[in-house]
């Protein structure tokens, strides 16, 4: 008998992966016929299939399509160049060793592919432990049709990482893996009655999906319970199925680092700051981050937050050069009700007060204006600040990370930062160096850019030519990172083929890199800057007249300074 003679059956494991794992899957024969699917996969993609990407895995037995509607096997397929899913793994079905169908998951939204991309290696094992629990319930289904439920649910319960368990209609623990078993270490195990709340236990039993509900089992142990009712073949209620999830592995947008957005490069620098990032994620102590601007200081400063002991707190930012001088201090401190004309009846909290127990991110700091610095040193110093129109002091747990793209030093000589608060924001201080100085790293950051908008913008760009990667290795990268993958996504959006050439590049990009000095010029630019500061002074006045006598800003001159790594 075919696949078509147990879709009740393949339907119910179906309905598992889905309300479990909140994965859309449908399940084919090797003849390209839908037998079962998810209602989400069937109102998307109907029930009709290319053929020719089953028989891709019947044949290799496992498939992973990045780029559906842009893959070999895509050709002919009605959704090619247009496919609704946004990522597919597929997995050949066997019994007694004959391949009889295909098992899909398929993403079909932004969130659902970041879910399944970011663990990929996960849902990998996920699907193959459920084509062979498929293999398994049609083995049992053809010796012994009454015993379904139990080897379905027995197998089930013993495939994955998180805690599983099946009850029967009155709550009663019928089977319970190795994971729930660690995570209710201690606890009753006879009904889920034992250790949910009362609500909890009844709205599970009433049939009702739970989805990712916090639940606390015992003091300092809380975690994530998800639910859905189980049918018999004959359509009858046999009970439940619970997945728990340790909290602080639940994996949300909001309590994440983004995949595209962490720390890249492998070379000897960022080796270095990852090394000295790693020593310090979970000190309470303040980090300063230097670096130009592009160069990635927000991303190390997420980095810093999310690998550490407060990644389940929150992470706050705040951009002093946005912040007009006036609402500043209400901005970062919060107010009371009236505390000034126009001030909300019931208050407003800082976002000192919204990163309690977390991270605050001040970027830009060095545009932060005198008047508040005062105020922020008071406040790092006591460890405690207040409302603005308030008399109650709030304590302040809250671990401080500023960074900036100026030059702090340059700032204090001129009066415009103060010094005792360097001291305090740069307790540990990160260098973050310009993509010049680490072009090393280019092609880690070219493949990751590569990846990122070749699924925003459902392309399937494989690389770029030779002579690309030359002008990008010539060119000095004054935007560094932020830079770079701007040109990428420019470069995607404008490929003809699969290899970006060079007419893809931006028209302003490849003037930019003909007007760069050959490696001697850069060399006698940097000696005739350094005569002039030896002439003028290497203080923040004479600096002002160098850059007079070149005709450049004065910031132009440092960034020329620190490309010619000059020294007094």
């Amino acid at each position: 008998m075919g696949l078509s003679g147990y879709v009740s059956e393949i339907a119910l494991v179906l309905q598992t992966i889905h309300h479990l794992f909140g994965i859309e899957a449908a399940v084919f024969d090797t003849g390209a016929v839908l037998i079962a699917g998810s209602q989400k996969y069937l109102e998307i993609k109907g029930t009709t299939v290319h053929k020719p990407s089953i028989a891709e895995v019947i044949e290799n037995d496992e498939v992973t399509v990045l780029c559906p509607g842009k893959m070999e096997s895509c050709i002919g397929c009605r959704f090619s160049s247009n496919c609704p899913a946004t990522l597919e793994l597929l997995k050949r079905i066997t019994n007694e060793g004959v391949p009889v169908g295909v098992l899909s998951f398929s993403a079909f939204s932004e969130d659902e592919h970041d879910e399944i991309i970011t663990r990929i290696d996960y849902f990998k094992q996920i699907i193959a432990d459920f084509s062979n629990l498929l293999a398994a319930v049609l083995k049992n289904a053809k010796r012994n049709a009454s015993a379904n439920d139990k080897n379905q649910f027995s197998a089930i319960s013993s495939l994955f990482p998180d805690g599983l368990l099946t009850t029967d209609v009155d709550g009663n623990i019928l089977d319970i893996n190795d994971a729930a078993l660690n995570i209710l270490s201690g606890t009753c195990l006879k009904s889920i009655r034992d250790f949910l709340p009362a609500e909890l236990s009844e709205e599970v039993m009433s049939g009702r999906h739970v989805v990712n509900q916090a639940v606390e089992i015992r003091q300092g142990l809380t975690v994530a319970l998800s639910s859905a009712p189980v049918f018999s073949p004959l359509g009858d209620s046999g009970g439940f199925a619970v997945r728990l999830t340790a909290k602080q592995t639940v994996i949300s947008p909001a309590s994440k680092v983004s995949e595209y957005e962490k720390m890249r490069g492998g070379g000897a620098h960022m080796e270095s700051v990852r090394r000295r990032m790693g020593k310090i994620v979970n000190s309470p102590s303040s980090v300063f981050i230097s670096g130009e601007t592009g160069t990635g200081k927000g991303v190390l400063a997420r980095s810093v937050h999310y690998e550490g002991n407060r990644r389940d707190k929150p992470f706050i930012i705040i951009n002093c050069a946005n912040i007009p001088e006036s609402l500043f201090e209400s901005e970062l401190f919060g107010y009371e009700p009236g505390a000034f004309t126009g001030a909300l009846k019931t208050g407003k909290s800082g976002k000192m007060e919204l990163a309690e127990g977390g991270t605050l991110f001040l970027d830009e700091i060095s545009e932060m204006p005198m008047s508040m610095q005062a105020k922020l040193l008071s406040v790092l110093q006591d460890r405690q600040f207040e409302h603005v129109g308030g008399t109650k002091n709030i304590a302040l747990n809250t671990r401080i990370i500023s960074a900036s793209n100026a030059n702090i030093q340059q700032r204090i000589e001129e009066d415009r930062f103060r010094a005792d608060l360097f001291y305090r924001l740069n307790v540990i201080s990160i260098e973050v160096l310009p993509l010049r100085d680490r072009m090393e790293d280019l092609p880690e950051l070219l493949d990751a850019f590569l990846s990122k908008y070749n699924y925003r913008l459902h392309a399937s760009v494989k690389g770029f030519d030779e002579r690309v990667i030359q002008q990008f290795n010539r060119y000095s990268w004054p935007g560094n990172i932020r830079q770079l993958e701007n040109i990428v996504e420019y470069c995607i959006n404008m490929a003809d083929g699969d290899i970006v050439q060079l007419p893809d590049l931006p028209p302003h990009f490849l003037k930019e890199v003909e007007a760069e000095p050959l490696p001697a010029l850069k060399e006698a630019e940097g000696g005739v800057i350094r005569d002039l500061l030896n002439k003028y002074g290497w203080d923040s006045r004479g600096k002002a007249q160098v850059a007079q006598a070149l005709g450049i800003s004065v910031r132009t001159l440092y960034r020329k300074i620190d490309q010619s790594r000059l020294e007094k």
